[in-house]
């Protein structure tokens, strides 16, 4: 079967990716090209499908001899990168955008994240160096970013809500209690990036979306938990010194993506405004989340 677009995926199998290719998967006009370290997993998570449809690239970040083979005749590149360190993070997603557009690609959809619509240099870890890097890369062609707050998902982490749920009926934070927390679903992030992946390049163009799902404040967080869990849950205001040394003595997370995420958990943000016009449908709640993954906190 011949496809009308040719979509390139790095960052298939997470839970931003699961989301993006199966709803690309549901469109018959378009073939995928999935770049991950182990093909055994794209079967796991997507089955059987025609042949064509779907193209396994066996490959890393750092060796992108695979990827250049056969970036070749693709329209689309969608970028999603994990990578502790920062000037890995700028260096390998500019990169994989020049070597993109070198071979044709028309446009490259990057997920960043929220720190970069926060003060210059604020705090230490951002995504704005890699945007401004792919921004710099001579005759490329379109290019729009994602910036998502803070996951759903990130409830699942170990010693984040679902743990201490389970373990003292509570979810610690250093928000006040009625502070909002800038929640988004890993589900609308991976299918506003299939809708843009999809609709004409020119209608995004350049284009930068924030994407907040629901915000929630701790209070109205527990009470969901509450409602779904049908036992009570209560929140636990912590000191900001005691969130950072679970983050890096407990967690193992490095001084600035700690720093960042202590910043991050005092970042007010309100839903943003036309998420639904994006997605074509309501944003995901963090009740409806919750519901969906319910057995995670029991």
């Amino acid at each position: 079967m011949v496809y009308e677009d040719k979509i390139y995926i790095i960052g298939s199998t997470g839970n931003i990716g699961q989301p993006l290719v199966r709803k690309l998967l549901s469109n018959s006009k378009v073939s995928l090209t999935l770049y991950v370290r182990t093909p055994a997993k794209v079967q796991q998570l997507f089955g059987e499908h025609p042949d064509g449809k779907i193209s396994i690239v066996q490959g890393d970040y750092y060796d992108q001899k695979p990827f250049v083979e056969t970036i070749a005749g693709h329209t689309r590149l969608f970028i999603l990168l994990q990578l502790p360190d920062f000037n890995d993070y700028k260096r390998i997603g500019r990169d994989f955008a020049e070597k993109a557009y070198a071979a044709g690609v028309k446009q490259v959809v990057l997920n960043a994240g929220s720190s970069s619509s926060l003060p210059w240099r604020y705090p230490f870890y951002s995504s704005v160096p890699v945007e401004e890097a792919i921004l710099s890369i001579t005759d490329r062609k379109a290019f729009v970013t994602l910036r998502p707050a803070l996951f759903m998902s990130n409830q699942l982490a170990p010693g984040d809500a679902a743990d201490t749920v389970k373990s003292i009926n509570s979810i610690v934070g250093i928000r006040d209690p009625d502070e909002k927390t800038p929640w988004v679903s890993p589900n609308d992030i991976g299918e506003l990036a299939a809708n843009v992946l999809q609709e004409p390049i020119e209608k995004h163009g350049d284009a930068v979306y924030e994407i907040i799902s629901d915000p929630k404040t701790p209070k109205e967080q527990a009470d969901i938990l509450s409602r779904v869990l049908g036992k009570d849950i209560n929140y636990v205001q912590i000191t900001e010194e005691q969130f950072y040394e679970t983050l890096t003595k407990q967690a193992g997370i490095p001084h600035g993506v700690a720093f960042l995420l202590l910043q991050l958990n005092k970042y007010i943000a309100n839903k943003t405004i036309g998420l639904s016009v994006l997605l074509g449908r309501q944003p995901e709640t963090l009740e409806g989340w919750i519901k969906q993954n319910k057995k995670f906190f029991l």
